[in-house]
């Protein structure tokens, strides 16, 4: 029997972050399967989508959780304007940790646009 794929309120919440590009719909699959604990097939019904598509985006989910490393103790989330020398030392800390990844990218882009544009002066 294959194992019942779960995850605590605790985890699905410290998760959210790494989701926030996708749908309402797939967040709302992967909480009601992974978090309440629903049969695939029941929120296959709910939510007007088929079993295979339901397990698709629980194994998409699950997948992205494997991925990520919460052994840094708690994370929090921070969205708050400073100074554009200590907001580099804040991207730096987070590129440290696996929950970032998507973001690391856009960190550089920001930092390589604020390069050029001090250049330009």
């Amino acid at each position: 029997m294959a194992q019942k794929r779960r995850m605590t309120q605790d985890e699905w919440e410290r998760l959210m972050p790494a989701m926030q590009t996708f749908s309402h719909l797939t967040t709302e699959i992967g909480y009601s399967v992974l978090v309440k604990g629903e049969s695939q097939v029941d929120v296959a019904k709910r939510v007007g989508r088929t079993k295979q598509n339901v397990g698709n985006t629980i194994t998409r989910i699950w997948e992205l959780y494997k991925s990520i490393s919460f052994d840094a103790g708690k994370l929090r989330l921070v969205h708050a304007w400073l100074p554009e020398e200590k907001a580099f030392e804040v991207y730096a800390e987070a590129a440290k940790y696996s929950i970032n990844q998507s973001k690391i990218s856009t960190f550089k882009e920001i930092q390589n646009n604020c390069e050029i544009s001090e250049g330009e002066d």
